[in-house]
């Protein structure tokens, strides 16, 4: 990848714009948005932690993959690598049969989408970002860019900027999605800035669980996923958000990922990071309202020198809010992991726990938490704790008395360790997350 000055960086990034409004289709008012954003990114405050504002813009959005077929009927169609890295992903052929719909984006084009015609009439509708801005622009600028600024950093103001792909999913009111959908993003090219934006509508007393899948050759260096989610849960909702990432070490993820939960409802969002490369989790928020309910659990596996910092920021603004943030960490090598969670209670009797857990299996691995609890009533509910250590001598000494190997002793505990956070992961994927975890403990990836 050859250097560019922040100016043609700049030149390049408002003909992207162009570009990507003519072959979008795109009305006056997205554009415009864009256009804005390029203009707020000069004075955004820059806070990542990891790339500069100069490597930012190396990161150009590119608008299509070469050689990648324009319409495709079925997932025979797909390119034989790609087809291959979903089956790793753990989409068995039983399970591609039986779920409702399935979209595919690799770097920043959606390639795959196909979903059953009965569930459309029924009101779940799951379009390309581009598609939803085309066909329903109302709801769409109702939504977009609602809970985020895009001046509020050079992050948001850079995806705001050109965002490209992503999906907007409406769940209608009273709608129970009995399947998971799927969305998955695969980054196949080096300096690539892959900036999906999510739109989520769940109607009220509406249930449906979205699985997202992240990853990306490992040959891929030195590229960018910049997604942003916006999700709003209806009064007495159901919704859960499963976000399984495999990024190799060069590949630079920021997911910025905001929710609104209304009365009544749950949304439970997950996130295991079993490839997370050099991750920061961009300042997510979630706003609770009346016995609302929101939980966000964090699983890392940390490897090499990967810099991982992930948490969130929960505001309890209904009486009787309640909020979990709780992450596991495994943390080997030379890796990092930083977790963040501050939980404000602003109604009476709300209540809200952060847990942190970490076993270190490396001298040099670092864990570092940072709780905050910030509370304005006096009958609020909040707690917090943390557990940093090593795997314990005796627990490895008693199951390799059992007979097991020391590097099967070893897996056995970090598999069990983690576990209690994986019940809500469909068996397909977890046989393939606990593969992932025994060959990165033995020191196998």
């Amino acid at each position: 990848m050859s250097e560019i000055t922040v100016q043609e960086a700049k030149e390049i990034i408002a003909q992207e714009i162009e570009n990507l409004a003519r072959r979008n289709k795109e009305p006056e008012w997205m554009t415009r948005i864009r256009n804005k954003a390029l203009e707020a990114f000069e004075r955004a405050p820059h806070r990542d932690p990891i790339i500069s504002e100069e490597e930012l813009l190396q990161f150009i959005a590119k608008p299509e993959i070469e050689g990648l077929p324009d319409h495709i009927e079925s997932l025979d169609d797909l390119p034989p690598e790609m087809k291959a890295l979903l089956d790793r992903l753990g989409i068995s052929e039983v399970e591609q049969k039986y779920i409702a719909g399935l979209a595919v984006q690799t770097d920043t084009g959606v390639i795959y989408n196909q979903f059953l015609q009965e569930w459309a009439k029924k009101g779940l509708i799951v379009l390309p970002m581009e598609e939803a801005v085309r066909r329903y622009p109302d709801v769409v600028k109702k939504h977009f860019l609602q809970m985020f600024q895009a001046d509020e950093s050079k992050l948001t103001a850079y995806h705001t900027a050109v965002w490209n792909g992503g999906i907007f999913l409406y769940v209608k009111e009273g709608l129970k999605v009995p399947f998971p959908l799927h969305l998955f993003f695969l980054i196949q090219e080096s300096a690539l800035a892959q900036a999906p934006h999510i739109i989520i509508i769940a109607e009220p007393n509406s249930e449906f669980h979205l699985i997202e899948g992240c990853t990306a050759p490992v040959l891929v260096k030195h590229s960018l996923h910049l997604d942003m989610t916006e999700a709003y849960i209806g009064d007495g909702a159901r919704a859960q958000l499963t976000v399984l990432q495999n990024w190799p070490e060069y590949v630079h993820t920021r997911p910025m990922t905001r929710a609104r939960i209304g009365k009544g409802a749950r949304f439970i969002n997950t996130t295991v990071g079993l490839g997370t490369g050099r991750s920061n989790i961009a300042n997510p928020k979630y706003w609770v309202d009346e016995n609302g309910y929101v939980e966000l659990n964090g699983i890392i596996l940390g490897q090499k020198d990967w810099y991982v910092d992930l948490g969130g920021e929960m505001y309890l603004r209904g009486r009787g809010a309640a909020g979990i943030n709780a992450s596991k960490a495994v943390i080997m090598d030379e890796s990092t992991v930083i977790t963040r969670g501050v939980i404000r209670a602003e109604a009476p009797k709300t209540k809200g726990h952060i847990s942190c857990d970490a076993l270190l299996m490396s001298d040099r691995a670092v864990m570092e938490t940072y709780p905050g609890l910030v509370s304005r009533v006096d009958d609020a509910e909040l707690s917090h704790e943390a557990a940093i250590g090593k795997i314990r001598e005796e627990e490895l000494f008693y199951l390799m008395s059992r007979g097991l190997s020391e590097e099967k002793a070893t897996q056995l505990i970090v598999k069990g360790f983690l576990e209690p956070m994986l019940k809500d992961i469909p068996m397909e994927f977890l046989v393939e997350i606990r593969k992932i975890i025994e060959l990165a403990v033995s020191g196998g990836m």
